[in-house]
């Protein structure tokens, strides 16, 4: 007897992603499928009516009827700017109308517009928009991401950004890999007045 942690069933449709030369699309898909879970670990999938002799559900396991639902593996997300504050949103009709990324950036806006919101907002600020950007990727299917710093271009911000993508690590359910970007672009302090 196997006992398994986790039983999805009845998928209209189980995306496994391998090759298939059945299906056009090559997602390997398995109408009606269902797939059996133990220690975080596929144990095996296939058909909800071909679960193999010997498989059961332990009494803390969780079983998900996925009826008339698509089941697929996690999406991967491997270039993020997870942490920042601010919004540039103006900068999209403004580059509509055609000014160059220079002359948005003289406006004020660009990418020193985040640093300075970033810089200014303190860790718990920075968590909770990070925390809600997750949620949204989660909801669309993201289960990993890589995520840069590069928002603060100082050593104190880009390790206050580091140190917010830890903490989200420990109390995410999406996998975070932290990539230190720290010369993003040049800082408003280094730059020579010409």
């Amino acid at each position: 007897m196997t006992e398994i942690d986790l039983f999805i069933k009845n998928a209209k449709e189980l995306l496994t992603l391998s090759p298939s030369f059945e299906e056009e699309s090559g997602l390997g898909i398995i109408r009606n499928g269902a797939m059996a879970v133990k220690s975080g670990r596929i144990l095996w999938i296939g058909k909800t009516n071909e679960l193999p002799e010997g498989f059961v559900l332990n009494p803390r396991g969780q079983e998900i009827d996925a009826t008339d639902r698509v089941t697929m593996p996690g999406l991967i997300d491997s270039h993020t700017h997870l942490i920042f504050a601010g919004s540039r949103e103006g900068e999209f009709e403004q580059r509509i109308e055609g000014l160059s990324y220079l002359e948005i950036a003289e406006r004020g806006g660009g990418i020193l517009s985040t640093v300075e919101a970033t810089r200014r907002a303190s860790f718990d600020e920075l968590s909770s928009l990070g925390k809600r950007r997750l949620d949204r990727m989660l909801s669309k299917g993201v289960t990993t991401l890589e995520a840069k710093s590069g928002y603060g271009l100082s050593l104190q911000d880009e390790l206050k950004i580091l140190e917010v993508m830890r903490a989200l690590q420990e109390e995410h359910p999406v996998a975070i890999v932290p990539t230190f970007l720290g010369a993003h672009t040049v800082p408003k302090e280094f730059r020579s007045n010409r």
